[in-house]
């Protein structure tokens, strides 16, 4: 039986664990399965899912939210005309990105797998996938 989570809560005992990537904890609508194979689901309005989130099911059962490290690439540049093109490509499919100097990460996706292939073959930028946390820039500052 699949069990509906009714809150979201901090510093209760859970019962149970699940894994969830960075993208996963963006939905506001979810189903997952527990470490101990429990099914659940939730739905949740106008916030996300963190790192050590209690979720309440309807019966009691406490199931505490662990965050996966994501598949992740790290894009360095050595100019800052590179670093500009593919930021404006990434940001142009309204992908989460990380920006630094020169440098920036996102999620392994197929829809950003051009880019990745075209940054592969340019000699002057530097790619790396790694598994970590992925830790993007703000929201986005619109809606649609």
């Amino acid at each position: 039986m699949i069990k509906k989570v009714r809150e979201i809560a901090k510093n209760l005992e859970p019962n149970d664990s699940v894994e969830l990537s960075w993208f996963d904890m963006q939905k506001p609508n979810l189903t997952a399965t527990t470490q101990n194979g429990v099914d659940f689901i939730i739905k949740i309005k106008f916030t996300h899912l963190h790192d050590d989130d209690i979720l309440v099911c309807e019966d009691g059962y406490n199931i505490i939210v662990r965050r996966l490290k994501d598949n992740i690439y790290k894009i360095n540049f050595s100019n800052p005309l590179s670093f500009a093109k593919i930021a404006y490509e990434i940001g142009n499919r309204h992908q989460p990105i990380c920006i630094e100097q020169y440098s920036i990460k996102v999620l392994d996706d197929i829809s950003l797998d051009d880019i990745i292939q075209a940054c592969k073959n340019d000699q002057t930028i530097q790619i790396v996938k790694t598994k970590e946390y992925f830790r993007p820039n703000g929201k986005a500052h619109h809606s649609h």
